[in-house]
């Protein structure tokens, strides 16, 4: 089973502190309160595809941006 929960969650919260952007901030954007939003980038919440659509959003980049690095290690491993 993939293990994508930390790696995203470190990824979102990487993007948001790149972009100078509170938790308060990202959770006003998302409509959720700012400890709903702490636990996303805690890997405490599991990230919904709707979720990650509406970060992407925000954040006006591509999923790619979080994917990638996010799977890249998985589909290494799944060549072996």
């Amino acid at each position: 089973m993939l293990q994508i929960a930390k790696p995203l969650a470190m990824a979102i919260r990487q993007k948001r502190m790149e972009l100078k952007y509170s938790q308060e901030f990202m959770a006003y954007k998302l409509n959720q309160t700012q400890n709903a939003y702490c636990k996303v980038e805690l890997g405490q919440t599991k990230v919904t595809l709707i979720k990650l659509i509406e970060i992407c959003a925000v954040f006006e980049v591509d999923m790619q941006e979080f994917l990638r690095p996010v799977l890249t290690p998985h589909m290494r491993m799944a060549q072996i």
